[in-house]
């Protein structure tokens, strides 16, 4: 199949959930209100968030220098471009395809292999849902403690509860897999399976795994699993900093009598969107972030129309334009395009 119809096909179904997505947000929204929303917003707290954005960015640099220091030191300076280079392309191409992309893209800046950055990253996501699913449950529990705040029963009959369920499952067999990745039962199974293979095949597709495994090789004892996670932490609560600073931009603090219940309710919405984004879907994750967001903050009494411009706002001005911009502007100075790297990546694969 031709790679660039191929992406285009992509494209067009990322679309196309997006757009679903976005008509179900604006269902509830009033027009009279987005308007008043808009203009009584105080965008001064917008610059310290999007600064907040970049150092939590940075810091996933870090983690992924603490990751990949067994198999390789690399200056944290390329890995933080790597990152906004990664993510630039998740904001642009579908399914989460920036993943690929930031593998490879290590892979022709470092002596890492792209299998092996793409392993990784695997793991790097798997715990940025194990520690969203932390923070989130803290989130909970603090407002079922707080008199008020939260009708747990309410809670337990929404959709974000089921995504939190649904998120333990799958992050956690995840888990599970990358802990058992080294095991020789699993070794034996691979040997099995590409035994289906034709012959002239096999060793393309052992090479490969090869690759994978060293990459998951990186989180092979309980002192790096704990290290990993220790290290996405700050990710996170910077992050959900970030959404408290846009929730007053918005006055959504008016509604409550101190700011500590507001503090939680950022961290529960900071795990509950970002899980809706965390499988392959729309471009960007724009739509199941937005419909998500708006669905928490509606627990807690805020207006549908006031929880859905919050969340296309923090969504679309503060976490998807700057990082966009800046990853785009990196490419073009580079002489470099999303689009000819992923078809070099295809082409290198097939070679390979």
């Amino acid at each position: 199949m031709n790679p660039v119809r191929k992406i285009n096909w992509q494209f067009w179904l990322g679309i196309s959930i997006t757009a679903l997505f976005i008509v179900v947000l604006l269902y509830r929204v009033k027009l009279e209100e987005v308007i008043l929303v808009v203009r009584q917003a105080n965008y001064l707290f917008v610059i310290p968030a999007i600064v907040i954005y970049f150092v939590a960015i940075y810091f996933r640099a870090l983690r992924w220098r603490y990751i990949l220091s067994p198999l390789e030191r690399i200056p944290v300076k390329t890995l933080f471009v790597v990152v906004i280079i990664g993510y630039t392309a998740n904001n642009l191409l579908p399914a989460r395809l920036g993943e690929i992309v930031r593998a490879y893209y290590l892979a022709r800046k470092s002596p890492v292999r792209d299998g092996t950055a793409l392993a990784t990253i695997a793991v790097e996501r798997i715990y940025d849902g194990i520690t969203l699913l932390a923070l989130g449950s803290i989130a909970i529990a603090l407002l079922g403690i707080g008199k008020g705040f939260i009708s747990i029963a309410d809670f337990y009959q929404s959709k974000i509860f089921y995504l939190g369920i649904g998120g333990v499952v799958v992050f956690g067999a995840a888990l599970a897999c990358v802990t058992l990745s080294t095991s020789s039962s699993l070794l034996r199974l691979v040997n099995i399976l590409l035994a289906i293979f034709p012959e002239r095949l096999r060793p393309t597709f052992q090479r490969h795994f090869q690759w994978f495994i060293d990459g998951l090789n990186v989180a092979n004892t309980p002192s790096r699993h704990i290290g990993i996670f220790i290290w996405s932490c700050p990710i996170w609560l910077l992050e959900s900093s970030m959404y408290l600073l846009i929730a007053y931009s918005f006055h959504i603090d008016q509604g409550f009598e101190s700011v500590y219940p507001l503090i939680w309710i950022m961290a529960l919405l900071t795990t509950t969107s970002n899980l809706a984004t965390a499988l392959p879907s729309s471009v960007g994750g724009i739509g199941p972030f937005e419909i998500v967001a708006q669905q928490t903050l509606m627990i807690f009494g805020i207006s549908a129309t006031t929880a859905g411009i919050y969340a296309v706002f923090l969504h679309l001005i503060a976490l998807w334009l700057p990082i966009t911009l800046i990853g785009l502007l990196i490419l073009w100075h580079q002489n470099w395009s999303l689009t000819n790297i992923k078809l070099e990546s295809s082409c290198d694969q097939q070679s390979q």
